[in-house]
């Protein structure tokens, strides 16, 4: 395996634990839970360093 194709996992293994976790402070905020918010913007935040979306309506 090449470089680019590890660093491609590497990739893909942090944007499914940040996912991963993001559902999980989503379905902690419908339950009240106290930090909840808080974990999902900090994730959420996370997720948009990982991988930059650029287009129309998306602040930067």
């Amino acid at each position: 395996m090449d470089k680019d194709a590890d660093n491609l996992g590497a990739d893909f293994a942090l944007w499914k634990q940040l996912t991963d976790d993001y559902e999980q402070a989503l379905d902690a905020m419908s339950r009240g839970e106290p930090g909840a918010r808080d974990l999902a913007i900090q994730l959420s935040q996370a997720l948009r360093q990982l991988h930059p979306v650029s287009g129309v309506g998306v602040a930067d």
